[in-house]
This record gives structure tokens, sequence and C-alpha cells, in this order.
């Protein structure tokens, strides 16, 4: 080996190298929406399960929404798609369900310290008031202090949370609010329990059984050129409400929504009624459902919005 051949072999190996860490992350192409997390999709050497999570570039930004049910196979599907989480810039949950937030725990291994936009629910976290006086307060002054809460002190307290991320930056949401420009958290609260037997045209013997004061939920909206894209988590307070909620928000027409649609518990009556109202009445353009839309709702919308129907399983890239 002759002393010229060195100057080769360091460019090479810097080649090597700079090719190798080129294929260890995707960056995000602008525009697109990145199926992490579903229990079907084209991508054989993805894991499927149940739960949803997706990743978006907008005007620059990553935004993680959801983020699945386990977080070992949200880290196997995010690794296999070469998605680098350290680029995250914002994380929106859309509810507290466990199928939606639980890789979390392995984001925050990666990105410690990103922005979690979380919905305004004692079960993600938020501080909660309570009042635990009880039948006959008066009974209190038979019991010693000891034995009374706090010590004989008030029975109406608040309790903060550390949180379902103790430590992370959090922020919840209440109320539909702008976070960044053309970034719109759209806040709903379903009427149901959240879960599909508690759900209405469902195996529910009584519906006013099943009514809870609230599932707090929120979405995210896009603006866009073309219209919002509407990204959804698992539309407990119902696809078409939550559209119907962020045209009053961002006043002005919906081109896409994206997500789940949750029409699982619903029959053929019920479905064509919802995906109607979305067509006809809300005039959405276009729709790319995933998760617990169902079977049925997937031929349904294939069959009602034709070519503006967008695959979303999971792996998938769509374009908005």
């Amino acid at each position: 080996m002759t002393r010229n051949t060195f100057p080769l072999i360091i460019i090479l190996l810097t080649l090597t190298s700079f090719n190798l860490n080129h294929l260890h992350d995707n960056d995000l192409t602008e525009g697109t929406i990145v199926n992490l997390y579903d229990a079907f999709g084209k991508e054989a050497s993805l894991t499927k399960d149940w739960g949803f999570s997706c990743i978006i570039k907008y005007n620059g930004k990553t935004i993680l929404f959801d983020a699945g049910s386990n977080a070992d196979i949200f880290k196997a599907n995010v690794n296999k798609l070469r998605i680098d989480l350290t680029k995250v810039d914002i994380v929106v949950v859309s509810h507290a369900h466990f199928d939606h937030l639980n890789g979390i725990d392995y984001l925050l291994t990666k990105n410690p310290k990103v922005k979690i936009f979380l919905p305004n629910d004692m079960y993600a976290g938020v501080p909660i008031t309570p009042d635990m006086t009880g039948a006959e307060p008066l009974v209190t002054d038979s019991l010693p202090k000891y034995h009374q809460y706090f010590d004989g002190g008030p029975t109406k307290f608040t309790i903060n949370q550390s949180g379902r991320f103790w430590n992370a930056n959090t922020e919840y949401v209440k109320n539909s609010q702008e976070i960044l420009p053309g970034i719109k958290l759209v806040a709903t609260s379903s009427s149901y329990l959240g879960y599909f037997n508690c759900y209405p045209r469902s195996n529910a013997s009584n519906e006013n059984e099943c009514r809870q004061t609230g599932l707090p939920e929120l979405s995210l909206s896009l603006k866009t050129s073309k219209g919002e894209v509407l990204i959804v988590g698992c539309s407990h307070s119902g696809v078409e409400n939550i559209v119907s909620e962020t045209m009053k928000v961002v006043s002005t027409n919906i081109d896409m929504v994206y997500g789940g649609f949750h029409t699982v518990p619903f029959d053929r009556k019920k479905i064509i009624e919802v995906v109607d109202k979305l067509k006809n009445e809300y005039h959405v353009h276009r729709v790319a459902p995933a998760h617990c839309t169902g079977h049925l709702a997937f031929k349904i919308l294939q069959d009602k919005f034709g070519d503006n129907y967008l695959f979303a399983g999971l792996g998938a890239t769509v374009k908005y």
C-alpha cells in the first residue's frame, strides 16, 4: 500500500459514514402524514397492533399525534421507518385512552423536553378537585383527628397530580386554540363512555345508562392552501361533530379528515348517515380513515368518496 492510497481510504470511509448516517434517519417530507401505529397496512415489516399514531411535517415543524398502545411496538415501527424522534417539535395526545398514549414513554427517552399537549382530562393528569365530605358530615365529630381526612381539615381539595408523564413538558388544553401559526387544537367532548359497549346503535341495552360527564378529546387542524387538514385520534366525540366544531374554529372549509373515525360500533344506516353528513353537509373533500373506523366504514367511505379516499394504513404516507 502506497502513501498516496491513505487519502483515498480516508475519503471512502468518510463517504461511507455519510451514507450510513444519511440512511439512518428518514427526513420527513413537508406536507405529509405517516401512519406509525395501526392494525392494518401494506408494510409487512412493521408490527400491526391496536392503537394509533401518526407523524406530520407542517411548515418545517414535526408533529407527533398520539403514540399507540405499546411503547416497544411504537419503538420498533419508528425505528424501521427511520423516524428521528429527537426532531419532534410538538406532541398532541388526542385522549387519555391507552391505545393512543403509551408510546410517549419511549418518545421521552429520546426527546425528554418536547412539548406535549394533552386534553383536560383527569386520566391524562390534569389537577382535580374532589369532594370527600360524604354523607352525614357531622359524624366526623365522633372520630379522633388522626382518623379524619387531613386531621379534620377541608374535605373539598385539589389534587395536583404528577401526571401520566411525570416531569415532562406538558400542557393541558381545555378550549380550542392556536398553538403555532396555522396549527390549531380543536377541543371536543364525548357524551358517551368512549368504548364500544356504550355507543348509540350499539349493543347497549339502554343508551341513557351509558351517558357520562364527557370524554375530553383533542384534534389537530392544519391550515393549507386547499383548506384545513383535520387529524383525529378516535373521534369519540363523533367525527361529524369534530368537523362541525373545527369549521367554527377555523371559519373555512375542511379539505381532508385523517385518522380514526370510530364508526366500528355503528350499523350501515348510521355509518351512511355520518358519511353523508361529512360529504354533503360539511363538504369534506378528502378522507384518509385509519384505526377505529372499521371495515364497513372503510368500504362505505371508499364508495362515497371515490378517488378522494386515501389509503392511510400502517406505514403509508399521505400527502395533504
